[in-house]
């Protein structure tokens, strides 16, 4: 998800002022979605490149995501038993994270 994105992702958490200072919370981080086209990217001012514009199409991507498992596998930093889980989780175009069509 990193190597592929589909959003950008922070290490942070926005809070309004005054609302929690100094308290201990949650740093997940928040997402923020690419635009799907560049018709929507250039709408919304949106500097970063779309979804469109970043993937050929859903194959692309998910050899992309192959690509960065296979990577992670000869780096020792995942398993290779879990190669095609990962890919296949990728593969899943009908998870919410999906908010578009790729060709």
């Amino acid at each position: 998800m990193v190597a592929a994105p589909l959003d950008t992702y922070t290490g942070w958490n926005t809070r309004a002022p005054g609302q929690g200072h100094g308290a201990p919370h949650e740093f997940s981080g928040p997402t923020f979605p690419f635009a799907a086209t560049e018709d929507e990217r250039l709408i919304t001012g949106d500097p970063r490149p779309s979804i469109q514009k970043r993937y050929r199409d859903s194959t692309d991507y998910v050899a992309r995501i192959r690509a960065a498992a296979e990577e992670l596998v000869a780096r020792r930093l995942l398993l290779e038993e879990d190669l095609e889980r990962a890919t296949s989780a990728a593969a899943d175009w009908s998870a919410p994270r999906h908010r578009f069509e790729l060709p």
